[in-house]
């Protein structure tokens, strides 16, 4: 018995000593490869694994309780090349310390959206143009529409009362598929998706794939994808606020939590952006005859945003998340113009989680409830209503589920395929012919990725579409890049698919005597989108010119129809009907530049051409012009402790055609002195002072309101902002 248990004891201690050395700490620092000045932020990650950390104030790192064995380590800052390396990790301690060297340009930075993977810019095969958070910052812009505006011109937004419509090279709201973090944004007022609540403040880049990708995205994704990815950061503390205060009431708050203690991390983020509003004008048209109006081109508003995010890494391969995230807006319109104003919430929930098989493959499963409402919220008594009452005149309500697989096969071959299934609800009382409408997809993609050599890579894609109402559809994709020496030349075909939205097929509205209706006849939009691009590159120099052509057959527009007796003695003086337009489409040619010049100079810019049709009644597609550019120039300079960033920023387009009696709306060009004053401190405390002048030259579109306006810039405002963020 007592040999028994001197045996059970060795047994004991052999297996103790076991656990014990599983529990290797990896340490060492970061810095900067010519000045050896230690990098703050710097990600460090083993490839392959859930495990990572971030470098601090002083250039170290730390990640605790990892298993021996041989492991790729990869170190990434902004800013500056990215480091792999294969390393052994044994003993109580494995201490690893790196040099980073400075990076000229974005080229090396990752992008996703192009084919759902991982893949440098340039030698991204399906073309990507991304927006970093240092072109964001040096712009400081107010809302994603001026950053869009000022930072490609391949984008518009055309102003309305309840918010603005976006345009990609000429097709509309619709068609453009808009993603935060990967996670399909829901919920439109007035028929345009509601981008209010996205604060550029709380952005870290934002990747943009133009053209047809409904093989990998869906429905919607005909005019091309924008990926919107938010700010992470993985030191143990992090706290951002973020204040701006502006003309006429301006003021936006961003304020951020972000919280990692070894598995588990936690991402909190409260924005809110106030604003009085103005008037272009005060007069409107009444029947041919200008008289006086307290209308607003821009009305007063509030935008509430609440997001929280958990992660927690169960295992080196499995990871698990649930995310939150509740938004309110209110805009508010003057008694004498209407008796009640506009309300929106929209709450969201998603939960998933990752598996990763080796260093290169692995599993998702994503699980995602939206649901938008729409109110009149009044402003004076009417009816049975009293001020501040609200009543719900549409709930729109989304769940989703996503499976998906990515499989490096070889060094060569990369395989990506999955699932997914929607289901989407409409609710209204006095809108829709019930008071509800539902439709559902089933889809099924697959994406292989093969290089070819070492200057050819290929992707080719199909997505099987199974529709409640509309059957079954397949969208197939092709993409290639090919390197030569400094230039890359790219290639696509996309085959795109939307099905008409219930509200394009049920909803009914009134708006200023003019009656909208949907229509049940409507038929699926399907597109086929060709582009061809060619990409030269140098060490500070880049420079891009991509032509293109995306046909819509069956394109959902309004038309005129007659007016009912009935509607007509209500008040009703135009009916318009949703419909089929045969035959439309947008081709034309982009170019984008960027060039570091010397002494902390660079200049950027690009110029877009679009000529969209109509080709079934041979006129231009409403709403868009043929000319758009920006042009902007920056300057960076450092002395020691103070960092000065100041940039001017320009943007111009045409006029706009419209087929009615306002005609078209006028062409503008806009200008922008944005400067950024950054302290650098050894603390744990940074700081960042912002001012600058929007629309120098004081353009204002004094037409009357109600007119198709270009722009609804008041004229010459001014803004000044202050970031205070504390890391440890």
């Amino acid at each position: 018995m007592q040999k028994f248990n001197w045996f059970l004891t060795l047994i004991l201690l052999f297996s103790a000593s076991n656990l014990w050395a599983q529990n290797v700490s990896f340490t060492g620092t970061v810095s900067e490869k010519n000045s050896g000045q230690p990098l703050v932020g710097a990600n460090v990650y083993f490839n392959g694994t859930t495990l990572g950390t971030v470098s601090d104030k002083n250039g170290e790192f730390l990640i605790k309780d990892v298993k021996p064995g041989i492991y790729e380590v990869v170190v990434s800052c902004i800013g500056y090349h990215r480091m792999k390396e294969q390393i052994t990790l044994s003993g109580a301690e494995t201490k690893f310390d790196c040099e980073l060297e400075k990076s000229t340009s974005t080229l090396g930075e990752v992008v996703i959206t192009g084919t759902g993977t991982p893949h440098h810019l340039k030698s991204a095969p399906v073309q990507t143009e991304l927006i970093n958070k240092n072109l964001i910052n040096r712009i400081a812009p107010s809302d994603f529409n001026d950053l869009m505006l000022a930072v490609s011109p391949s984008f518009d937004f055309t102003p309305g009362v309840m918010g603005p419509f976006m345009q990609l090279n000429g097709l509309g709201n619709d068609y453009i598929l808009v993603l935060i973090d990967g996670k399909r944004t829901y919920g439109d007022i007035g028929g345009q998706s509601d981008l209010n609540r996205i604060n550029p403040d709380n952005v870290e880049r934002i990747e943009v794939v133009k053209g047809a990708s409904s093989a990998l995205y869906g429905s919607e994704a005909i005019a091309g994808v924008i990926n919107i990815i938010t700010k992470k950061a993985n030191n143990k503390i992090n706290v951002v606020n973020n204040s701006r205060v502006g003309s006429y009431g301006e003021w936006i708050q961003h304020n951020s939590l972000n919280l990692n203690f070894g598995k588990l991390s936690s991402t909190t983020s409260f924005d809110r952006k106030t604003t009085d509003g103005w008037q272009l004008s005060k007069y409107e048209l009444d029947d041919d005859e200008l008289v006086e109006t307290e209308a607003m081109a821009q009305n007063q508003s509030t935008d509430f945003t609440f997001n929280q995010k958990l992660a927690y890494n169960l295992t080196q391969k499995l990871s698990v998340y649930a995310q939150g995230s509740k938004y309110e807006r209110d805009v508010e319109r003057p008694v004498s113009v209407g008796k009640y104003g506009y309300s929106y919430d929209d709450f969201s929930y998603s939960a998933g989680a990752g598996y990763l098989l080796g260093k290169e493959n692995k599993l998702s499963l994503d699980w995602n409830s939206d649901n938008f409402n729409y109110f009149y919220k009044y402003n004076q008594e009417s009816g049975d209503f009293v001020t501040g009452d609200k009543a719900k005149q549409t709930e729109q309500l989304r769940q989703s589920l996503n499976l998906k697989g990515i499989f490096k096969l070889s060094d060569s071959h990369q395989f990506s395929v999955g699932g997914e299934y929607v289901n989407e609800e409409l609710e209204s009382e006095g809108r829709l012919p019930g008071t509800s409408a539902d439709a559902y997809t089933m889809a099924f993609y697959a994406q292989d990725e093969m290089k070819f050599f070492e200057n050819l890579i290929l992707v080719a894609g199909a997505r099987y579409v199974n529709h409640k109402e509309f059957g079954n559809a397949f969208s197939p994709k092709i993409s290639a890049l090919y390197k030569l020496h400094d230039f890359n030349f790219r290639g696509t075909y996309a085959r795109g698919f939307k099905a008409p939205t219930l509200k394009e097929l049920y909803y009914y509205y009134a708006k200023r005597s003019n009656l909208y209706l949907g229509n049940p006849d409507l038929k699926p939009q399907t597109s086929d989108y060709f582009a061809l691009s060619a990409e030269y590159i140098i060490n500070r120099f880049s420079f891009s010119v991509t032509g293109y052509q995306n046909t819509v057959d069956d394109l959902i527009d309004y038309q005129t129809i007659e007016t009912s007796p009935e509607d007509a003695a209500n008040g009703v003086k135009t009916t318009r009907q949703h419909y089929n337009i045969s035959e439309a489409g947008t081709k034309g040619f982009d170019i984008l530049f960027n060039a570091n010049i010397t002494a902390g100079f660079s200049v950027g810019g690009g110029y877009s051409y679009v000529n969209a049709q109509n080709k079934t009644d041979n006129i231009r597609l409403e709403g868009v012009a043929q000319n758009y550019g920006n042009i902007r120039f920056s300057y960076m300079h450092n002395w020691k402790k103070y960092q000065l960033t100041a940039n001017l920023n320009g943007r111009f387009q045409d006029d706009k055609f419209y087929d009615d009696e306002y005609g078209n709306a006028k062409g503008y060009n806009l200008w922008k002195l944005t400067t950024i004053h950054r302290l650098e401190t050894r603390g744990a405390f940074d700081f960042e002072l912002s001012a600058g002048v929007d629309n120098l030259f004081d353009y204002v579109d004094d037409s009357p309101y109600g007119s198709h306006y270009g722009t609804i810039s008041p004229g010459r405002t001014y803004f000044v902002g202050l970031q205070i963020a504390f890391n440890n």
